[in-house]
């Protein structure tokens, strides 16, 4: 049996088997019960037949005779369906009737012989009955024999046996209906987890509900305590990056402000140049620790849906607007707020939220440009709709390559070359979504730019 055998056939193959098996030995039983009984019935009948021809003799002037009609010999057979043979003789060998060529029973005896014959190519079963009888005042021996075919006792042996039969296929498909209805209910647990599993987000890897029948209990926990082990496994190393991430905080934030300093002290000496490249680095290593750190804690695994919140998109993003406005007016850029109807709330996290935004945006300002400054505008859009609330966040810049729009949500993926950056933005952005079973959609806007989408449930 393969190991890859479904349970179901499983089962059916292991009630099946014992089912036929049972059912053939039971057709067997039967089988040999009902020829005994019938050849026993028909013996009898048989015997009486042999009985009632030994009452019709008598004599006359001397002579044995019998009071019996020829076509009343069909009488004799038990059912009138099978051929009849008798034969009635002295048993000194004087015939008196019937047919002579009949054989003599295997022994002899006073009481009645029953034994099988073959006489003019049929099958017979026959009786032999010897009793005293009187010709006159001389004492004789009277041996009476009557045979019936088997066509009878064939024919009533094999109705029993077809209407037997078809009671056992009928009984054998309810027995297999039955089954499949106890084993479809009887995995409806097993197929309960199998779904709920093939539900689950990749990410998702919460505790399964161990309510459930003691037989997959053990599976159900197994499968819970592997997954706990992963989230473990998730949460240290994400701890360990969180922990690296801000130790190195301090150190590069006193870099920055050493090399600051550095720059004022020494504006024409030779190695302000170089001070201007460290600080550069300095303030890109401090944007990739943050970026990491915020990478680190929006890891769809470890967010708890239980403490999500019911939030304001709305007050979110201007939050969002205000926190990035310095930046983008600096830039040359323009922000704009495009609000044109109420926008329900949404089931989130709002610390999480508000980095979304502000990485979008930022994502906007730094890459939108491409080779050059970007100094356009971005436009931040909320709309509702059928249940759903879409934030929009589009630029008015170069738009990207349609080959590398996938590969934008990679981690430390970067298209565009030409602007700072860590490479984290919309991994991070991607993960604050997926743990707000949002969608996120990137695309070229038609006339020019490019535009990122997260389409919200609505809390109601």
């Amino acid at each position: 049996m393969s190991k890859r055998q479904s349970i179901r056939s499983r089962l059916l193959l292991w009630i099946g088997l014992p089912f036929c098996a049972l059912a053939i030995l039971a057709l067997i039983s039967s089988h040999l019960l009902l020829s005994h009984q019938i050849n026993e019935t028909f013996d009898d009948l048989l015997l009486n037949a042999a009985q009632r021809l030994e009452r019709r003799i008598y004599t006359a002037d001397g002579v044995l005779r019998i009071n019996m009609h020829y076509f009343s010999v069909s009488t004799l057979g038990s059912r009138g369906e099978g051929k009849i043979f008798y034969r009635i003789k002295e048993t000194n060998g004087n015939m008196i009737a019937g047919f002579s060529g009949l054989s003599d029973p295997p022994t002899a005896s006073h009481e009645p012989v029953f034994y099988d014959v073959n006489y003019a190519g049929n099958e017979l079963r026959a009786v032999t009955l010897t009793f005293p009888f009187n010709r006159g005042s001389e004492p004789v021996n009277i041996e009476v024999i009557v045979a019936e075919s088997k066509e009878a006792r064939y024919t009533l042996t094999n109705d029993f046996m077809v209407t037997l039969t078809g009671l056992m296929v009928v009984t054998g498909l309810l027995a297999i209906s039955i089954a499949l209805l106890a084993i479809h209910l009887g995995l409806a647990p097993l197929n309960a987890v199998s779904q709920a599993l093939r539900q689950r987000s990749p990410n998702d890897l919460q505790a399964l509900d161990d309510d459930a029948p003691k037989e997959i209990l053990p599976l159900i926990q197994s499968i819970n305590h592997l997954m706990q082990r992963m989230k473990r496994s998730i949460e240290s190393t994400q701890q360990l990056n969180a922990d690296v991430s801000h130790q190195l905080r301090t150190p590069i934030s006193e870099i920055r402000a050493l090399t600051e300093i550095s720059l004022k002290d020494t504006p024409q000496s030779p190695v302000h140049s170089s001070l201007q490249e460290i600080q550069r680095i300095a303030e890109h290593a401090s944007h990739t620790v943050k970026q990491l750190l915020k990478y680190a804690k929006t890891r769809n695994e470890l967010v708890d849906s239980s403490h999500l919140e019911r939030v304001d998109l709305v007050a979110i993003c201007q939050e969002a607007c205000a926190q990035t406005a310095p930046n983008i007016y600096k830039r040359g850029q323009e922000l704009a707020f495009d609000l044109k109807q109420p926008i329900p709330t949404i089931i989130g996290d709002p610390i999480t939220l508000r980095w979304l935004v502000t990485n979008l945006i930022e994502n906007a300002s730094l890459h939108a440009g491409g080779s050059h400054a970007y100094q356009g505008t971005i436009t931040v859009t909320l709309t509702a709709d059928a249940g759903q609330i879409v934030l929009t966040v589009s630029d008015e810049g170069t738009g990207v390559d349609e080959a590398q729009i996938a590969k934008l949500t990679e981690r430390f993926f970067r298209h565009n070359k030409h602007s700072p950056g860590s490479g984290l933005g919309l991994a991070i952005v991607e993960q604050i979504a997926t743990a707000h079973s949002a969608l996120l959609t990137l695309s070229n806007r038609h006339q020019g730019g490019f535009e990122v989408s997260v389409t919200f449930p609505s809390a109601t």
